[in-house]
């Protein structure tokens, strides 16, 4: 019996550390958040106050390394992954070009919005303020595919171009109409189709979400105008590289 004990103890460490070597990566988001909120004193002719530059960060950390990093990368820049230097460089920038008046702030968010076993969807907005009447906001999504690891856009679908309509009846429906039913007051051309957004396509839950940005279709007063489409709707579009995410 101890000369089988042996034999039998090495064949489980085999089959034990081939089991672990096999595991498949997880692609299982969580977040460490980044945070930076500094200011700085500054005075002129007519007023003395502060400057301001918030941002908060959910960053990505997963075992999927393509994904952390094209996440990174897209919150950055393809030059760096260090975010710390990135957002402390980018808040010099701030206060030496931009928010060197009294009152100017800078204020950014990149949020996990929601993922599933085929996507992670990031939210970034926030909004700058350097005097004027008003800040300039921004909000827009990013969604990444949990596959490849790579942005989803516009590439899920086969001809963009074939969505405006369908975009513009929707903007209007969930928009303007909600708002005033005097929508010539809220668009630049009220009688024609819109043209696509700039910004690129997000997910959200069973819907595709479509933003314009301030000033695109219409005045600031209208803000970031969107609209949250059904995937189910959407099926007859998409390219194979959509009909592949969405399982059609």
């Amino acid at each position: 019996m101890k000369k089988l004990f042996i034999p039998i103890l090495l064949v489980f460490f085999f089959v034990a550390t081939s089991c672990n070597r096999n595991k498949s990566i997880s692609n299982d988001v969580d977040v460490e958040t980044y945070f930076i909120n500094d200011s700085i004193l500054y005075n002129n002719e007519y007023e003395e106050g502060y400057s301001r530059y918030t941002m908060n960060v959910d960053l990505p950390v997963t075992e999927n390394d393509t994904l952390r990093q094209n996440i990174i990368q897209w919150m950055l820049s393809s030059e760096t992954d260090d975010y710390a230097a990135y957002f402390k460089a980018d808040e010099k920038r701030f206060f030496d070009e931009e928010g060197h008046e009294p009152g100017s702030v800078f204020e950014g968010h990149y949020t996990l919005m929601e993922q599933t076993d085929l996507y992670v969807t990031y939210i970034s907005d926030g909004y700058v303020y350097t005097g004027g009447a008003h800040p300039m906001p921004w909000y827009y999504g990013v969604s990444f595919s949990k596959v490849d690891g790579n942005m989803i856009g516009y590439e899920i679908f086969e001809d963009p171009d074939q969505l405006v309509e369908l975009i513009s009846e929707n903007i209007r429906q969930q928009y303007f109409d909600y708002f005033n039913t005097e929508e010539e007051e809220y668009i630049f051309e009220p009688d024609d189709f819109f043209p696509l957004p700039t910004n690129q396509p997000w997910i959200e839950s069973d819907s595709i979400v479509f933003c314009y940005g301030p000033f695109e279709i219409a005045p600031y007063a209208a803000g970031m105008p969107s609209c949250k489409i059904a995937i189910s709707d959407l099926q007859p579009y998409f390219s194979e590289i959509g009909k592949s995410l969405f399982n059609n």
